[in-house]
Protein backbone atom coordinates (compact mmCIF):
# COMPACT_ATOMS: atom_id res chain seq x y z
CA UNK A 1 0.00 0.00 0.00
CA UNK A 2 1.41 3.68 -0.34
CA UNK A 3 1.56 6.04 2.58
CA UNK A 4 2.32 9.36 1.30
CA UNK A 5 4.80 8.74 -1.59
CA UNK A 6 6.67 6.02 0.42
CA UNK A 7 6.03 2.12 -0.36
CA UNK A 8 6.00 -0.30 2.98
CA UNK A 9 7.10 -3.15 2.59
CA UNK A 10 8.35 -4.95 -0.66
CA UNK A 11 7.21 -5.23 -3.97
CA UNK A 12 8.15 -7.88 -6.46
CA UNK A 13 7.64 -7.52 -10.22
CA UNK A 14 7.16 -9.44 -12.15
CA UNK A 15 4.29 -11.67 -10.35
CA UNK A 16 5.84 -14.83 -11.55
CA UNK A 17 9.29 -14.01 -9.40
CA UNK A 18 6.60 -14.38 -6.20
CA UNK A 19 6.42 -18.30 -5.71
CA UNK A 20 10.43 -18.58 -6.33
CA UNK A 21 11.30 -15.34 -3.79
CA UNK A 22 8.39 -16.93 -1.15
CA UNK A 23 10.77 -19.95 -1.38
CA UNK A 24 13.75 -18.50 -0.29
CA UNK A 25 12.19 -16.71 2.02
CA UNK A 26 10.85 -19.71 4.01
CA UNK A 27 14.21 -21.66 3.85
CA UNK A 28 15.92 -18.66 4.93
CA UNK A 29 13.52 -18.71 7.64
CA UNK A 30 13.84 -22.05 8.87
CA UNK A 31 17.53 -22.12 9.24
CA UNK A 32 17.33 -19.51 11.61
CA UNK A 33 14.46 -20.27 13.59
CA UNK A 34 16.96 -23.86 13.92
CA UNK A 35 19.63 -21.88 15.37
CA UNK A 36 18.85 -18.27 15.39
CA UNK A 37 21.70 -15.59 16.10
CA UNK A 38 20.47 -13.39 19.05
CA UNK A 39 23.95 -11.09 18.78
CA UNK A 40 25.17 -12.74 22.32
CA UNK A 41 28.28 -15.22 21.78
CA UNK A 42 27.96 -17.54 24.10
CA UNK A 43 29.34 -21.32 24.80
CA UNK A 44 28.06 -24.08 26.95
CA UNK A 45 30.32 -25.03 29.82
CA UNK A 46 30.92 -28.41 31.33
CA UNK A 47 28.25 -29.41 34.32
CA UNK A 48 28.61 -28.53 37.49
CA UNK A 49 29.73 -30.97 40.18
CA UNK A 50 26.82 -32.87 42.11
CA UNK A 51 26.54 -30.50 45.47
CA UNK A 52 27.55 -33.77 47.36
CA UNK A 53 30.78 -33.66 46.03
CA UNK A 54 31.45 -30.16 47.21
CA UNK A 55 29.97 -29.55 50.40
CA UNK A 56 32.29 -28.85 53.10
CA UNK A 57 31.81 -30.89 56.21
CA UNK A 58 30.78 -28.49 59.41
CA UNK A 59 33.42 -28.62 61.72
CA UNK A 60 32.76 -27.06 65.20
CA UNK A 61 35.60 -23.90 66.30
CA UNK A 62 37.58 -24.50 69.65
CA UNK A 63 36.89 -21.02 70.92
CA UNK A 64 35.81 -20.04 74.26
CA UNK A 65 33.89 -16.06 74.50
CA UNK A 66 34.81 -14.63 77.44
CA UNK A 67 33.56 -11.40 78.92
CA UNK A 68 36.92 -9.72 79.42
CA UNK A 69 35.04 -6.32 79.90
CA UNK A 70 32.34 -6.66 82.94
CA UNK A 71 31.64 -2.77 82.95
CA UNK A 72 29.64 -3.81 79.73
CA UNK A 73 26.87 -5.10 82.09
CA UNK A 74 26.27 -1.33 82.76
CA UNK A 75 25.39 -0.83 79.13
CA UNK A 76 23.03 -3.80 79.61
CA UNK A 77 20.90 -3.16 82.39
CA UNK A 78 20.61 0.35 81.02
CA UNK A 79 19.05 -0.68 77.66
CA UNK A 80 16.93 -3.66 79.28
CA UNK A 81 15.34 -1.42 81.45
CA UNK A 82 10.95 -1.42 81.04
CA UNK A 83 11.04 2.13 81.85
CA UNK A 84 12.81 3.39 78.50
CA UNK A 85 9.97 5.50 77.50
CA UNK A 86 10.13 7.62 80.98
CA UNK A 87 13.49 9.33 82.14
CA UNK A 88 13.92 8.96 86.00
CA UNK A 89 14.52 12.36 88.22
CA UNK A 90 17.93 14.51 87.71
CA UNK A 91 19.14 14.52 90.32
CA UNK A 92 22.69 17.07 91.10
CA UNK A 93 26.30 15.13 90.58
CA UNK A 94 28.80 16.69 92.36
CA UNK A 95 31.40 15.29 90.07
CA UNK A 96 30.50 16.31 87.27
CA UNK A 97 29.05 19.07 88.38
CA UNK A 98 25.78 19.42 86.69
CA UNK A 99 22.39 17.49 87.07
CA UNK A 100 21.90 13.60 85.54
CA UNK A 101 19.54 10.76 85.55
CA UNK A 102 20.30 9.35 88.59
CA UNK A 103 22.30 6.33 88.74
CA UNK A 104 21.05 2.75 88.85
CA UNK A 105 21.92 0.94 91.81
CA UNK A 106 25.12 -1.37 92.24
CA UNK A 107 26.63 0.87 89.66
CA UNK A 108 29.07 3.77 89.65
CA UNK A 109 29.46 6.98 87.12
CA UNK A 110 33.14 5.23 86.48
CA UNK A 111 31.54 2.14 85.09
CA UNK A 112 29.36 4.51 83.44
CA UNK A 113 32.33 6.09 81.36
CA UNK A 114 34.03 2.26 81.10
CA UNK A 115 31.19 1.06 79.00
CA UNK A 116 31.58 4.26 76.59
CA UNK A 117 35.53 2.86 76.20
CA UNK A 118 36.95 6.25 77.46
Amino acid sequence: KNAGGYVLGFRIDPVEKLNEIMKEIHSLYRVYSANPIFGVQYQIEDRLEPLDQVTIQYEEDDIEITNDNPSSDAFVAYYADNNKDTDSEPVFCEQLGLAVESIKEGFTLESLWEVTGI
